[in-house]
């Protein structure tokens, strides 16, 4: 195990605790507690994070991470934290393992296949495992939740990694998958029912930057625009969500 990247990892795997939850009671005497919920609070300062079901299962951060660093040191190909689309708060986390030797090219330059691991104290998601990709030259994060395979775990048994190894050489197997679809959105037009679909389901505040760009000849350069968006002007909490919803449009 790398013990730096244990260290630099820290951060995201601060202690979790559950308490009990109290509420007032009608006359005003002494606080009820309820069996219906209970607190999930930061172990190093009892910071309130969630209040959840009891029959909801908290999954500490470490739990996935360490498991997935094991995995990784196993892989006969370089691997890195990539810090572009990682974060951590309180509640949520998504952290980006990129493999800078597993490429495709799409004519532009050099776009590296990623993992992207995610997890919750809030119940807003599980524990997740999506396969992406980031563009070396400007760090365009993609989600490719459409053509590769996606793992998802509920908060009451989390994702399996201990073949790891063959999904990851079966993901790049499907490359050429990819370069497929890429090839067809460089041949397709961007038409008046995408653009719609792009500022119903990406907002106006997307639309406006992509009028201020060179126009998009294709909806490959579209997608671009898109992913440029999303990795430089959305807060790293909500990226995920974006490219998703890019992922879908452009069935990728």
């Amino acid at each position: 195990m790398n013990n730096e990247v244990e260290k630099r990892l820290a951060h995201f795997m601060f202690p979790v605790t559950e308490r009990e939850v109290f509420f007032e009671s009608k006359d005003g005497g002494i606080p009820l507690r309820t069996n219906n919920y209970k607190a999930v609070t930061r172990g190093s300062d009892n910071q309130l994070i969630s209040i959840m079901k009891n029959t909801y299962k908290i999954i500490p951060n470490r739990e996935v991470i360490m498991p997935l660093l094991e995995q990784l040191d196993k892989l006969d190909t370089t691997w890195l934290i990539d810090n572009s689309h990682s974060f951590v708060d309180i509640s949520r986390m998504r952290l980006q393992v990129t493999f800078p030797e597993l490429v495709l090219n799409d004519g532009r330059s050099d776009i590296a296949l990623s993992l992207f691991l995610h997890n919750s104290y809030d119940g807003s998601e599980g524990v997740r495992m999506y396969w992406g990709a980031i563009r070396g030259i400007c760090s365009n994060g993609m989600v490719f939740g459409e053509v590769l395979s996606q793992f998802y775990g509920r908060h009451t048994s989390g994702i399996n990694l201990s073949d790891l190894k063959e999904k990851v050489e079966a993901t790049y197997e499907k490359i050429p998958v990819i370069k497929h679809r890429i090839e067809l959105l460089q041949n397709l037009k961007v038409t008046s029912d995408l653009r719609n679909d792009v500022t119903k389901k990406l907002g106006k505040g997307v639309t406006n930057f992509i009028e201020q760009q060179e126009k998009a000849k294709n909806q490959w350069m579209l997608y671009n625009i898109l992913t440029y968006y999303i990795s430089h002007a959305v807060k790293q909490r909500m990226r995920a969500h974006y490219q998703f919803e890019v992922s879908k449009l452009f069935n990728l």
